[in-house]
């Protein structure tokens, strides 16, 4: 597709819309890597910095994605997370229809940090499960988590983790217990060189930082959670009726 050399609009918003269109037509499909420049510059017929500017617009409005090392990409749809949801990753891609997709980085029972004793009102020379993994959203890294489970609440937990297995069902099933309500703390940050590597994201990108205290119908704290999201890849709803 050549663009109009002769029309008063820019070449490079012209050069937007035409990619932005064939985004919506299905030439480029959310996480295909887009042509190289020089290859953009000869399929609509524009100069590279024409490419440059086009492109880098549609990197700062979300369209697309940049992957140090690797090439620009077509960003999936975002994410929609209820931020006062009680239900955990498993249940949440069930809702939706998808196949929960989890990547367990580590897990093993660990003396207790200080902050983490606090929230989960626990002495300070207890031990926890400390459990690290990635969940996807569309085959995509959507958050990095670092949780902390109650080992007084939960014993023998860390003999029931699996990529496959939801914590929540575990906890259920097991122990008889129930997320009823949480607390969360949303702040921004921005990526650091692990999380960037665990996200495939670049580093400094802004994240969503999430720190989370699950609490059961007696409100003892099951468990606390650290979860960071791109910035770009979710958008977080606010439903009074579940404060």
């Amino acid at each position: 597709m050549k663009l109009n050399t002769h029309s008063s609009t820019p070449l490079y918003m012209q050069l937007k819309q035409a990619i932005t269109e064939d985004i919506n037509k299905g030439v480029y499909t959310p996480g295909e890597k887009l042509p190289i420049e020089t290859d953009l510059c000869d399929i609509y017929g524009v100069s590279r910095i024409t490419v440059r500017k086009a492109v880098l617009d549609l990197v700062e409005e979300g369209l697309l994605i940049r992957q140090q090392g690797k090439g620009t990409f077509v960003q999936y749809p975002k994410a929609k997370r209820e931020l006062f949801a009680v239900n955990g990753h498993t249940e949440y891609m069930s809702e939706l229809g998808k196949v929960p997709q989890t990547k367990i980085l580590s897990f093993g029972i660990k003396p207790v940090k200080a902050h983490v004793a606090k929230m989960l009102s626990i002495p300070p020379e207890s031990e926890v499960l400390e459990l690290q993994r990635i969940l996807y959203y569309d085959d995509q890294p959507l958050t990095l988590e670092i949780s902390h489970y109650s080992l007084e609440l939960l014993p023998h937990l860390d003999q029931h983790v699996h990529n496959s297995v939801s914590m929540y069902d575990t906890i259920k099933n097991k122990y008889n217990i129930t997320p009823v309500h949480n607390k969360k703390l949303l702040n921004m940050v921005f990526a650091n060189v692990d999380e960037a590597k665990h996200l495939e994201c670049e580093v400094g990108e802004p994240l969503f930082k999430v720190e989370k205290v699950a609490y059961d119908a007696q409100k003892r704290p099951i468990h606390s959670s650290f979860l960071h999201y791109p910035a770009n890849r979710v958008t977080f709803t606010i439903d009074s009726s579940n404060s």
